[in-house]
């Protein structure tokens, strides 16, 4: 099954400013975008998403962000007889390069690697002994890039 994922938006992030140094937490929320194909069905949709971490800096410039992000659960089919849908989650560690543009608003780019796994489950409601269920996991890079807007000593903002 070939399988695609896109994690994009706005992320909403406690943390601390690009100027502070040791550990904090932070959670996001942003969108997952998917596309299916096993030669059976495809499936293109897209979800919210959420993930929840801690990090630690560095210095102001480098810090390292470890994070356990849900991006979703899809359903593939449903009718009154049976039901397929498939849930997707990962576990990732980045190395976050930040570049300070004044004192509100900071540039940074991020490279790192994910465990990402997906569950399958087939539901067949009049015949429940053909149920299936299925867990794959791959490991995959991860990189990006974006904006980062301080509200407070508590609060900012990623994009």
């Amino acid at each position: 099954m070939k399988k695609h994922f896109l994690a994009a938006g706005l992320l909403a992030a406690m943390a601390v400013p690009a100027s502070a140094q040791g550990f904090y937490l932070f959670g996001d929320i942003g969108r997952t975008k998917i596309s299916l194909d096993n030669g059976d069905f495809e499936l293109n949709t897209s979800t919210d998403n959420f993930s929840f971490g801690a990090g630690y800096a560095l210095n102001k410039f480098i810090s390292f962000e470890i994070a356990s992000r849900d991006l979703g659960s899809f359903i593939a089919y449903e009718d009154r007889y049976q039901k397929s849908k498939a849930e997707f989650s990962t576990i990732q560690a980045s190395l976050i390069a930040t570049y300070s543009i004044n004192s509100k608003f900071s540039v940074f780019g991020h490279a790192g690697i994910a465990d990402v796994t997906g569950d399958d489950k087939y539901q067949d409601f009049e015949d429940p002994e053909y149920n299936e269920s299925n867990s794959e996991s791959e490991n995959r890079s991860v990189f990006g890039f974006g904006g980062n807007y301080i509200i407070n000593d508590h609060l900012s903002l990623r994009a």
